[in-house]
């Protein structure tokens, strides 16, 4: 793998910091409830694409793929579930307590094993870049600490970018616009990675 390591970390940029279910919930959450309470919530994707990546890396996601029952079923699992906190961001919208403007860690935990962009972008790295007749291990960890280096930097500057724009607006309207705005890429995103 160490000699596709630079295709594979272009890739990786691409893929991770692109508009994408999880990048556009990190905007979203940064906005309504700002960067710093939104911290647990991205340890939570961090965990959450670890695991996958890892699964991946390790053969499930042929199986996946080999299976129209089980991607429908995370195909309507990450439906439901993007919906889910696009209620919750809008609702937060209108709290005034600081307590329910917090995600969970649980909550960040599934948002990538259950988003297909995430699950189609592992299967693609994997199968592209990693090399059957090399050692597994080493590469696994290649390949999970790459992606999870890319979600790092950008979800965080997603979520950062969400949390500048209360700054620079005041207009509690234009704050609800932008939100309801956001919550409608989230959910056309997850839209368009469900059915292409």
């Amino acid at each position: 793998m160490l000699d596709n390591l630079f295709p594979f970390i272009l890739f990786v940029i691409a893929m991770t910091g692109t508009p994408g279910p999880g990048n556009l919930t990190m905007m979203a959450i940064g906005q309504t409830s700002g960067f710093t309470s939104s911290i647990r919530f991205l340890m939570g994707t961090a965990v959450g694409c670890i695991f996958l990546d890892t699964l991946v890396a390790s053969g499930l996601g042929e199986m996946i793929t080999a299976s129209p029952l089980i991607a429908n079923i995370l195909r309507v699992g990450g439906s439901l579930y993007i919906l889910y906190l696009a209620v919750k961001i809008l609702r937060m919208q209108f709290s005034t307590t600081n307590v329910n403007k917090r995600f969970s860690f649980f909550e960040g935990l599934l948002i990538h094993p259950l988003s297909p962009k995430s699950w189609a972008m592992a299967v693609v790295a994997f199968s592209q870049f990693m090399k059957p007749e090399q050692p597994l291990a080493p590469q696994i960890a290649i390949f999970v600490f790459c992606f999870l280096i890319g979600l790092l930097v950008f979800h965080s500057s997603w979520c950062a970018a969400g949390a500048l724009i209360p700054r620079l607006i005041s207009s509690g309207r234009l704050l609800f616009s932008i939100n309801c705005i956001m919550v409608t890429l989230m959910i056309g995103a997850t839209g368009y990675a469900m059915f292409t």
